[in-house]
């Protein structure tokens, strides 16, 4: 049974008869109910799959990364979360199927008209941290002294991502990352950009790896 919002001239939720009505982005739809194809999905069906699976997997957990990143990029009803994985999937995926995986060089998390982060060093000299310089490239066009660095770090081995969202100013030129000490011998990657200080504009992504945690 649907139930109806404001009114007669409402939109409603749930199903009624053979149409469903459902809301998102505050945009009532109603649909009619989705008919059970009995025939066997092809082999590009198949293939399809696979790649929007790999992707999924991997970017899934980043999500509000992808939104923060993406934020003023997207279009219409379109998310940053779907342009994250838009992207990915026209220039990441690799392999055969089914065994798809990504390029994780190639991911871009960020996408905007900041100037993005440059002349990046990171490394790891001490355990449970990571050092990370950057030069400023400081402008008055595109690349403002309080812009936030954003970052991202992906540990291969335990397929577990870690986000930090304030780690400081362009300005600064570096930072000392907190990580946890069970990272010790294993492999990072990096994913850097920039916010402006109302956050209404982003950088492109730039990308580090790979790094082994001493």
């Amino acid at each position: 049974m649907g139930t109806i919002r404001n009114g007669a001239n409402g939109g409603f939720s749930g199903k009624a008869g053979s149409v469903i009505g459902s809301r998102w982005n505050d945009i009532s739809y109603i649909k009619g109910l989705p008919k059970i194809s009995t025939k066997p999905a092809s082999l590009k069906q198949l293939d399809q799959r696979a790649r929007f699976a790999a992707v999924l997997k991997f970017m899934g957990p980043i999500k509000d990364i992808l939104l923060l990143g993406y934020k003023g990029q997207k279009s219409g009803r379109t998310t940053g979360f779907n342009l994250g994985i838009q992207h990915a999937l026209g220039n990441a995926v690799i392999g055969t199927y089914p065994a798809y995986d990504l390029d994780k060089a190639k991911l871009q998390i960020s996408k905007g008209t900041l100037q993005p982060p440059s002349s990046l060093v990171v490394s790891s000299a001490v355990a449970g941290s990571l050092d990370v310089a950057w030069s400023p490239q400081i402008n008055a066009l595109n690349a403002f002294p309080e812009d936030t660095m954003v970052v991202l770090l992906y540990n291969e081995q335990q397929n577990f991502f870690l986000s930090y969202t304030t780690v400081g100013a362009r300005s600064d030129m570096g930072t000392v990352l907190e990580i946890p000490a069970d990272f010790s011998g294993q492999t990072v990657h990096a994913y850097f950009f920039y916010v402006s200080r109302n956050g209404d504009r982003q950088s492109p992504t730039s990308y580090v790896a790979p790094i082994v945690i001493v």
